[in-house]
């Protein structure tokens, strides 16, 4: 159904897939904060969500802007937190910490934005507000 497979829809299905993928990541880390030999699992799948967005949001479209830094932060799924872990540093819990409720944040405010979709949906079906 086309209503269903929606872009917005589907990208935010996508986002809660990511978002799920970095909260295991992230408690993963946190559970063997203690192993010193352990070696971070890094944990910016903003990657992931980027591609997948352009894919279905824009089909590979330049974003039209009317002033240079309108995009200059980047997507909101972007992690501002420093990204360790390729290097072999091992697990600072207060950066972890902190991804895991910087993700929390964007995994409820993406199941806020689907639940406000659906609801939409069933209004417009229904008749009932």
């Amino acid at each position: 159904m086309k209503i269903i497979n929606s872009k917005q829809n589907l990208i935010l299905k996508r986002a809660l897939d990511v978002y799920q993928k970095q909260h295991e990541a992230i408690a993963k880390n946190i559970k063997n904060v203690n192993k010193t030999n352990y070696k971070r699992i890094n944990t910016d799948f903003s990657k992931d969500l980027t591609t997948a967005s352009s894919e279905l949001l824009y089909e590979n479209k330049q974003l039209k802007t009317n002033h240079e830094r309108h995009l200059d932060e980047g997507p909101p799924w972007v992690s501002n937190l420093p990204n360790r872990g390729a290097d072999g540093i091992e697990v600072d819990l207060p950066l972890e910490m902190a991804a895991m409720s910087e993700n929390q944040i964007k995994y409820e405010f993406t199941t806020r934005m689907l639940n406000r979709l659906y609801r939409g949906l069933s209004s417009s079906i229904t008749g009932r507000v």
